[in-house]
């Protein structure tokens, strides 16, 4: 476990943590999770910390007064639904805000689960100019489109929300030409009961970890979008990479944190058979081919 600390006490974006002495106590980077630090002179202040003591901070990028009270994606299927939506510009105009902070401190700026074809063209943008901007990006968001809502209710649900095609093409070319580093999963586990309550009161998110190697390997790796060492490296070097932690690598010396794959394997996606209590998926009954067989961690079978 790599401890991160929080940019803003108790989240509540009004006041720096002591962010100095949660590094040198030993966190890796600092986040707000999924509160957007509303406060640009903060934020600027937190970005300055990060150029001067070397760790990303990571940033969950919603304008709030855009998307209050929002379950989805704002589009044909939220005004469809009649739920209220999320629109892109909400993600975009942070994005725009942080990259800006993280040029003008020099710090390092780590984009959680870019949702938007608008975001991966800033980061783009700011990488040719030199910013220290790295992002991640989670399968759901290059797989599924916000018409899974209609079809998936709750287990479509999650935060920043499903996109459209098009959102998923720039995630997918961000993927390819480097815009985006690296591969995630946002992995938020609920409770069944918690995700029966309905789209307005369920919580955010579904489950992932056990699912993001067979989707990379079917709809990254397969289609030709990336090559499998490419794929790797956004899963292990780049983000150890991104957090200055060793790992991710099988050099002499190095941590034994090994998965072995079977690239040909093919199963369906079975939330019973899964190590997770939690059962909130979207990709329940989907096949997929390659999964991992074999995980290593420090060397010892888990």
């Amino acid at each position: 476990m790599f401890p991160f600390g929080s940019i803003t006490k108790d989240l509540a974006g009004e006041a720096l943590t002591d962010i100095r002495g949660m590094h040198s106590a030993g966190a890796v980077g600092f986040s707000d999770d999924g509160v957007t630090v509303m406060n640009a002179a903060l934020m600027r202040d937190a970005l300055a910390l990060s150029a001067e003591l070397s760790f990303p901070i990571m940033v969950h990028c919603e304008e709030h007064n855009l998307n209050a009270g929002a379950v989805m994606n704002l589009g044909e299927t939220s005004r469809k639904l009649g739920l209220i939506g999320s629109p892109n510009a909400a993600e975009d105009i942070i994005v725009a805000r942080d990259i800006m902070l993280a040029e003008m401190t020099g710090g390092h700026l780590h984009v959680l689960h870019v949702s938007t074809a608008g975001a991966v063209e800033l980061i783009r943008q700011g990488k040719k100019r030199g910013v220290h901007v790295t992002a991640e990006a989670c399968p759901h968001h290059w797989i599924l489109t916000d018409t899974e809502v209609e079809k998936q209710g709750t287990n479509a649900k999650m935060h920043p929300p499903l996109r459209t095609q098009t959102d998923i093409d720039a995630i997918i070319e961000g993927l390819c030409d480097g815009t985006i580093d690296a591969i995630a999963t946002d992995h938020a586990p609920h409770a069944p009961s918690e995700k029966a309550q309905g789209m307005l009161d369920a919580p955010n998110g579904i489950i992932g970890l056990e699912t993001c190697l067979p989707l990379v390997l079917t709809y990254l790796v397969r289609p030709g979008h990336l090559t499998l060492t490419a794929a790797i490296a956004k899963m292990t070097a780049i983000p150890a990479n991104i957090l200055g932690i060793d790992r991710g690598t099988l050099s002499v010396g190095a941590v034994g944190d090994v998965t072995a794959i079977d690239v040909d394997a093919i199963n369906q996606v079975d939330v019973t058979k899964s190590r997770s209590k939690s059962r909130n998926t979207p990709f329940t009954g989907w096949e997929l081919k390659g999964w991992q067989t074999i995980t290593l961690r420090e060397g010892k079978k888990i």
